[in-house]
């Protein structure tokens, strides 16, 4: 009898071992992260699975495999942790810069079956070699992803996802997420496991898993990703929703002195400014004439990003936002309710003829270009004008800004104003000295609906820039 309750025993923990080692699955990704010359990140969720292993060689020469195994639990042999949801961000290092690899993925010795090719590219080292690469990247915010447990009631506010099959077939080598990237809803800001659980209901959408996989993908946040809505820094939750940005997305660092999320990198001969417009935000509400400290950046962040400027040798100089930053035609969570600290940062690019500033933004549901005079004056020096792209939404329901006072804003450029789900695609190109961004607005069904150049020469305060406008009137 004892004998039989042993063999009984041992079968059925060996049952147990053997179901749990068939129920590995790849829930989500895998996602591309930042991508540099000699090492990428990859960002995997996976259930049940024991051991994740990646290989990996060069396009151009498959023979020189390379090998990553990750042991995702301490305990090989723990069948109770099959459902539970592991997040895996694993660096790939020792890389070859300007290199095409591709790679595949094996949970407990199986590899997973994709409908697309897994690759990704390392970067060039152009400098001082050759001309900057041209390049293009894709920029937008406001991702709802529906979920009929916590929406409201009535319609869904969240629309198409195949806007990201569009998005794959651009073949552009990065995107910029601006921000409400996932939209947290009543139950899910309220506390901690409800924010963890909106983070992975938003990943697991089947549609975002090619786009994921296609470029690198950077991001910055906005109230909906960070709180609730317009969240500011007296969210209570803000650690919270920290801790699952960071688990989530792939940027190469995160703020300073462990606060906020803004960061920086380079590609090719533009410099991108990933900025936290909530981690030390002033309450948006709070009466900015009675308060001209009142700040969206924080003196931190701002400190940061106004010696990054100085510093950057890049043509193009492109801060990131969650919101809008030189519109002043609106009532909107924008830095037209910070104005104080919006003109400092202006003044700054000024006074210290940082050429190449581009803002590109997100949040309000339309896309448009707004456009910002800098004009000269016998006390303060002009410079070119600043340019505020706003690429706005992705999946969320639209504005209504065609029935409001902002549907004839005299800072917006004529014809870029675009009311539908939409994204922008950024193609930067040129030979040295004439680079240009051509910017086009386009829809889930692949049209254009607007596009737009700006022009190196045209986005500079140097003395031979003036001379030669000089000489042209």
């Amino acid at each position: 009898m004892f004998l039989k309750k042993v063999i009984s025993i041992t079968c059925v923990l060996l049952l147990g071992i053997t179901v749990f080692a068939q129920q590995a699955k790849l829930l989500a990704g895998p996602m591309l992260g930042y991508c540099e010359h000699k090492e990428v990140m990859l960002w995997l969720m996976t259930e049940c699975a024991q051991k994740l292993t990646i290989q990996f060689s060069p396009e151009n020469n498959s023979r020189d495999k390379k090998v990553v195994d990750i042991q995702l639990y301490e305990n090989a042999k723990d069948p109770l942790r099959c459902n539970e949801e592991k997040i895996s961000k694993v660096i790939l290092s020792n890389l070859i810069p300007n290199t095409k690899y591709n790679y595949t993925i094996l949970l407990d010795g199986k590899e997973q079956k994709f409908d697309y090719h897994l690759t990704f590219s390392t970067k060039e080292i152009w400098e001082w070699r050759a001309p900057a690469p041209d390049f293009k990247f894709l920029a937008g915010s406001c991702n709802y992803i529906n979920d009929s447990a916590y929406d409201r009631p009535g319609k869904p506010y969240g629309h198409s996802t195949a806007i990201f099959n569009t998005m794959a077939n651009t073949n552009a080598d990065l995107m910029i997420w601006l921000g409400d990237n996932t939209y947290l809803r009543e139950a899910d800001y309220s506390s901690e496991s409800g924010i963890a659980y909106r983070y992975s209901h938003t990943r697991k959408e089947k549609t975002l898993q090619r786009f994921f996989a296609t470029q690198p993908n950077y991001a910055i946040w906005d109230d909906h990703d960070f709180g609730s809505d317009d969240a500011s820094k007296s969210f209570n939750l803000k650690n919270a929703t920290k801790q699952s940005f960071t688990e989530y997305w792939c940027n190469i660092t995160y703020g300073e002195n462990n606060e906020g999320i803004y960061s920086k990198f380079s590609y090719s001969d533009c410099d991108f400014f990933l900025t936290d417009d909530r981690t030390f935000r002033d309450d948006s509400r709070g009466n900015q004439n009675l308060n001209s400290n009142k700040t969206q950046f924080g003196t931190q962040q701002m400190s940061w990003l106004k010696n990054e400027l100085i510093n950057s040798k890049a043509n193009f100089k492109i801060i990131c936002i969650g919101g809008q930053f030189l519109n002043e035609n609106t009532d909107k969570e924008s830095f037209n309710l910070y104005q104080t600290e919006r003109l400092a940062l202006i003044d700054f690019i000024t006074s210290n003829q940082i050429s190449g500033v581009i803002f590109i933004t997100g949040d309000r549901h339309h896309s448009e270009i707004i456009k910002k005079e800098r004009p000269s004056s016998k006390k303060k020096k002009g410079g070119y004008p600043l340019y505020d792209i706003t690429s706005s939404p992705l999946t969320s329901g639209v504005d209504n800004i065609a029935v409001s006072p902002e549907k004839t804003n005299p800072m917006r450029i004529a014809g870029t104003l675009a009311v539908t789900q939409n994204f922008c695609l950024f193609n930067v190109s040129g030979m040295p000295g004439e680079r240009k961004i051509l910017i086009r607005c386009i829809d889930i069904a692949n049209n254009t609906l607007w596009e737009h150049t700006l022009f190196q020469k045209d986005l500079t305060d140097s003395p031979s820039t003036e001379k030669r406008s000089k000489k042209k009137n």
